[in-house]
This record gives structure tokens, C-alpha cells and sequence, in this order.
């Protein structure tokens, strides 16, 4: 029993270590968590700011090139998408809660210099 919970356990810290070493990923995720701001009313200047400083950045050290991070863009834009269809008017309201605001606050601490993009 125990070994099966190890072999889960080493998967979860390689899929995670994989993805954060993944710069096509980052990409994705950013423009994601940037459309759910824009989906639950949470984005604003700062926001804007925010998430311009850290798309360039990790353009730039993912070393894209434009087709390829149009099609990354692209991506987190689909993927948030998809996530607001998925959810009705309840599940659409915790997902702002949660993801909307936390990326919200994300992209502020990044304009305001409190976080590297």
C-alpha cells in the first residue's frame, strides 16, 4: 500500500519540478491567469502593468520565438476559456474568488516591484 502512495508522491514532485523548469509552460499560464482577471472584473491598471513586465520576461528568457509565443498566448487564453464555460454561476464566483484574485494580486506585486516578473 505504501508503495504505490511513493511512486504517486515522486510523480507529483516530477510533473512539478518539470513544469516550473518549462518556459513554454510559464508562458501559458501567465496569459491564463491574466484572462481570469479579465473574466472576474479583478483586472485594472496595476494588473496591466503587471502582466506586461512578466510576459516580456519570460518571453525573453524562454528565448521564443513570435510564432511560438503567439501560440503560447493563444493557448492561456483558450485554457481560461475553456475553465469560465466549465462553471456555472457558483463555481464561476469561487473561481474569482480564488484564481481571480490571487492572480490580480500577483501582477500588482510584480508593478509595484515587490515581486521579479
Amino acid at each position: 500500500m505504501a508503495a504505490p502512495l511513493v511512486a504517486l508522491a515522486a510523480g507529483l514532485l516530477f510533473s512539478a519540478s518539470s513544469a516550473a523548469d518549462n518556459p513554454a509552460r510559464d508562458l501559458t499560464r501567465v496569459v491564463y491567469e491574466f484572462a481570469v482577471t479579465t473574466y472576474c472584473g479583478t483586472h485594472d491598471r496595476e494588473v496591466d502593468h503587471g502582466f506586461r513586465a512578466e510576459l516580456a520576461a519570460i518571453t525573453d528568457r524562454g528565448g521564443f520565438d513570435e510564432e511560438s509565443a503567439r501560440r503560447q498566448r493563444i493557448r492561456g487564453w483558450v485554457e481560461a476559456e475553456e475553465e469560465w464555460r466549465n462553471r456555472g454561476l457558483g463555481g464561476f464566483r469561487a473561481w474569482c474568488q480564488s484564481e481571480g484574485l490571487a492572480a490580480a494580486r500577483h501582477f500588482q506585486a510584480i508593478s509595484r516591484g515587490e515581486r521579479q516578473p
